[in-house]
């Protein structure tokens, strides 16, 4: 044995392994010695071409660090049900009852969403959720509505039949094939714009939330500001200087510590008033019978569309950060179903879905991409849909430990979009095609929404979105305006 061991250590130190996977390998894989040596060499090279990807999608784990690492996937999304709902639903004139109800639903169309991703669609641990650009829409449509002539219970009604609609266009695309044809417009400068305007559109969403700002007339508040730097810096160590299973939960560890300082610092949100149901299984159309508006569904397929340009770049984030290049059908799979997550998102009265590019980013930092824990968590978060008090819970969480564990998780993202550049031979051309978009998205974030008054209805939305602009013209750019000669 003591014979045996030495040889085991002596090829890890060989390997450059460290203590704890020696035991890894040697103790939890129960291999002889003669195969110990090749996983180990399989295992150091996987760290060096994998960002240290230490869990494959298909690799069996554990049922305790399967449930952990489940719970950890929940943490990093709890953000997302709990800031969605609170944004929309106060847009959209939901009162208390309506909001926890809103994010109810969200989180069993989420769930349905992902566990038909990762079982049919493109297969990947990949959260499906409420997209940036479909609320910002909502909300956009919200403020319209008034100078329309539209009550916002109307308003809410033609956007279940518009989403609705937008996810057949999706699906349609996914079976007709013509995905094959839309992929050829994401270019390298195109997937790596994308990925660099999309962190920059939400960069303000992100800090003003961890400063504990959340209208136009409040002031940064130093707890939370204090509570933001401690998550980030948690999340950061572990990351970077972690090993083994403790590097794999960084995010987990970074929401509990950063968590419990927010009750510390009285963050907490006082809880909402009301009676709840234990258990409640949301109906289909909960604002009401779909009604149609022309304009509604125009916009709404529109987004659909756009969209398209986020799950590319999710499921590629999540190719660069597992090394391994993907089928080409993987992406036409995911556009149809993330269609069928838009027609549930309509039945189901809910904001449309998309592809998590931040979940590449948390699989960058924790190195577990395995398929289990993450369908553990889809399960979870079903049945945490069918029970209101949970709803009302999560949308009283402190948002600035939330919006951290996001901001760390798009640190990655970014780095993304910058590989997707360094792939390139910079030349003039190419200075334009990135810089101007990315000039453009910035430029319109601190261009007042009234400054849009005159612009057509149909049109305000696009063009005073800085993301939606600057992807835009980045295609323009790269294959119409300014395309590459051969």
């Amino acid at each position: 044995m003591f014979k045996y061991m030495c040889g085991v250590f002596s090829e890890c130190k060989y390997l450059n392994a460290d203590i704890t996977e020696v035991f890894l390998f040697a103790f939890c894989r129960d291999k002889p010695y003669a195969t110990i040596y090749s996983d180990l060499q399989n295992f150091m090279d996987l760290k060096e071409r994998n960002m240290s990807v230490y869990y494959q999608p298909n690799d069996k784990l554990p049922i305790f660090r399967t449930t952990i690492y489940a719970f950890q996937w929940l943490a990093f999304n709890l953000v997302n049900v709990a800031v969605v709902p609170l944004v929309v639903g106060t847009a959209l004139g939901l009162d208390q009852h309506g909001t926890a109800a809103l994010a109810q639903r969200t989180m069993l169309v989420m769930s349905l969403a992902m566990l038909l991703q990762v079982f049919f669609g493109h297969r990947l641990p990949i959260i499906e959720g409420p997209a940036g650009m479909w609320w910002a829409v909502f909300i956009t449509l919200a403020s319209m509505s008034p100078g329309l002539g539209k009550s916002l219970a109307v308003l809410r009604t033609d956007l279940e039949l518009g989403v609705m609609t937008a996810g057949v266009v999706l699906v349609v695309l996914g079976l007709t094939g013509l995905m094959q044809q839309v992929l050829k417009l994401f270019t390298p400068v195109v997937t790596g714009t994308v990925l660099v305007l999309l962190v920059l559109q939400l960069s303000g969403s992100f800090i003003t939330g961890m400063l504990g700002i959340s209208g136009s007339g409040d002031v940064i508040d130093p707890r939370a500001a204090l509570v933001s730097i401690l998550v980030v810096a948690v999340v950061i160590l572990i990351s970077l200087t972690g090993r083994g299973f403790i590097r794999t939960i960084a995010i987990l560890i970074g929401t509990g510590i950063g968590w419990l300082a927010a009750v510390l610092l009285g963050l907490t949100a006082e809880a909402q008033q009301g009676s709840y149901p234990l258990v409640h299984i949301p109906s289909l159309f909960a604002w009401g019978r779909p009604t149609f508006d022309p304009g509604v569904v125009l916009v709404s397929v529109v987004t659909g569309v756009l969209v398209l340009s986020n799950q590319v770049a999710s499921i590629l984030a999540m190719e660069r950060t597992l090394g391994d290049r993907l089928k080409s059908n993987t992406y036409t799979r995911g556009v149809m179903f993330t269609g069928i997550g838009d027609i549930l998102a309509g039945l189901g009265a809910a904001v449309g879905m998309v592809s998590y590019s931040g979940s590449a980013g948390l699989v960058s930092i924790t190195g577990v991409a395995a398929r289990a824990p993450f369908i553990l968590f889809a399960v979870v978060m079903m049945i945490m849909g069918m029970l209101p008090p949970v709803a009302v819970f999560l949308t009283n969480i402190p948002l600035p430990v939330g919006y951290s564990v996001l901001l760390a998780s798009f640190c990655q993202i970014l780095g993304f979009g910058l590989q997707d550049y360094a792939r390139l031979k910079m030349t003039g051309r190419d200075f334009f095609v990135i810089g101007l978009p990315i000039i453009l998205c910035a430029g319109l974030k601190s261009v007042p929404a009234s400054a849009f008054n005159g612009v057509p209805d149909l049109l305000r939305y696009v063009v005073a979105n800085g993301f939606i602009s600057g992807m835009l013209l980045c295609l323009l750019l790269e294959h119409i305006l300014l395309p590459k000669q051969n």
